[in-house]
């Protein structure tokens, strides 16, 4: 009965459209305990969604998983036209793909319909917004790129493991880091081909069976890496270039980079920009090069869907001054709206939990308690703490990056940088909090503390307040 009524609803939602009209079908399920992945993963390596893409006048039949939702899955398929859909509704892969949803027990369907001719269609199930443009295995491409490219084998390892559930080739995650080599150094790439070396080995003691993919094409006997280097540096850059100040480095460039590993067709040239534009965006200084490449990624073929999605990807997985980073190329080069942050590394101080105390703050905080009686507390751009008095009690405030504002009732804001400390004497009204373009943190504790000491929260600094500190 329930797939009687799903594909009724379907038929229901097509019967307006066109013949002609190109189709494309939004439909997310949910899961549970990693199920969608593993759902993904069997249709992958089975060969059914390989086989459903084959079918004439398939456009596009891709997963992707939801940044809201980590047991949620969103299918995207595209279709040339109603005819080519009711070919794959006629063909086994329907059931089989059916078949693998009850193995994996996915439920709680949404489904959205769009045409090239007529206004989008939605069903009142269509609750949540899907905010990654990227499948789940350039995800994984992306995310351990960047955490290669920063040195983090601790979260490599983990990004690894959770790309290779996601469906990455164990040839694809080889292949990823050792073209690494040529933009992050051979230290780096070693030491993440290290790792995943030690993942594999565990996995397979632990009986989880990764697929393995297959290794690149050999090249023809008469495989000229110049003369096909210099092809794809001119597709990438999109005009001939020559570093005549150095010729030795552009015939690397062009024979080796360019020549001899992007013809490794383990990877597409999309699949490789991705990886370069995010293990770039781990690296500090590197604003051109950064830049240079999103523009080449657009032109080896990675959508401008892609490349916005990025950034947040990377915010989660990796840190903000990457995401930072590449949110300030692309503004650059797509023209979007930027205004630029700075950020803080959680390595070395910990962001902790959404503040407790949230409600007497404007904006985001977090919370890390520390030993010895200390807190470190950490405020996103624009965030700051209510008027408040400490009665019985000396706080001291002790900036330990970005930068921010400390206040005393009646008095001018004093600006706070790491290094600069601030003892607030008992019973003054103050606040606390960041710059507007900058995140903050500071650690804070208590001292002269005296019997019945307290905390006392007043109104918040208004807007009109905090925007008049320079």
């Amino acid at each position: 009965m329930k797939h009687f009524k799903f594909f009724t609803l379907i038929a229901f939602l097509i019967m307006a459209i066109p013949c002609n009209a190109q189709l494309t079908i939004n439909i997310r399920y949910t899961g549970v305990k990693g199920a969608a992945k593993k759902y993904v993963k069997e249709m992958e390596e089975s060969g059914i969604a390989a086989r459903i893409r084959a079918v004439e006048g398939c456009l596009r039949y891709d997963y992707f998983f939801p940044a809201d939702d980590p047991e949620g899955l969103l299918l995207i398929d595209e279709w040339a036209d109603q005819a080519a859909l009711d070919r794959y509704h006629a063909s086994p892969m329907m059931k089989e793909a059916a078949a693998l949803r009850e193995k994996y027990k996915l439920g709680n369907r949404q489904i959205r319909m769009f045409n090239a001719q007529v206004q989008t269609v939605k069903t009142n199930m269509d609750t949540n917004p899907m905010h990654h443009a990227l499948t789940p295995r350039r995800q994984g491409l992306a995310v351990i790129a960047a955490l290669e490219a920063k040195g983090d084998q601790a979260g490599l390892e983990k990004a690894l493991a959770d790309a290779l559930d996601g469906g990455l080739k164990v040839s694809e995650a080889k292949e990823a880091l050792s073209q690494l080599y040529a933009y992050t150094g051979f230290p780096r790439s070693l030491n993440a081909l290290g790792t995943l070396q030690k993942l594999l080995a565990r996995r397979q003691a632990a009986g989880i069976k990764d697929n393995p993919g297959k290794e690149a094409d050999p090249l023809p006997a008469d495989y000229d890496a110049l003369k096909q280097g210099t092809e794809v540096q001119t597709r990438l850059t999109g005009k001939p270039f020559n570093y005549g100040f150095v010729p030795a480095t552009d015939y690397y460039l062009k024979a080796h980079l360019f020549g001899d590993i992007f013809a490794r067709n383990t990877l597409s040239f999309a699949d490789r920009e991705i990886v370069t534009v995010s293990a770039i965006s781990a690296l500090p200084g590197c604003g051109p090069q950064l830049e240079a490449h999103v523009s080449g990624a657009r032109n080896m073929g990675v959508t401008d869907e892609e490349l916005r999605a990025l950034p947040a990807l990377l915010e989660e997985k990796a840190g903000l001054a990457e995401a930072e980073r590449l949110r300030a190329a692309l503004a650059t080069v797509l023209g979007d709206a930027h205004t630029p942050v700075r950020t803080v590394d959680f390595s070395v101080w910990p962001k902790g939990v959404l503040n407790p105390y949230g409600k007497f703050f404007t904006g985001n905080s977090y919370l890390a308690q520390l030993d010895g009686g200390l807190a470190n507390v950490s405020f996103e751009p624009g965030c700051r703490n209510n008027w408040h008095v400490h009665h019985g009690a000396v706080q001291v405030l002790i900036c330990v990056a970005g930068r921010g504002w400390y206040q005393e009732w009646g008095k001018p804001a004093v600006p706070m940088t790491p290094g600069t400390v601030i003892a607030i004497p008992a019973e003054t009204k103050h606040w606390h909090g960041a710059a507007r373009d900058s995140w903050f943190q500071h650690l804070t504790y208590h001292t002269a503390v005296q019997e019945g000491s307290s905390n006392e929260w007043l109104e918040p600094v208004t807007d009109e307040q905090y925007q008049t500190i320079e």
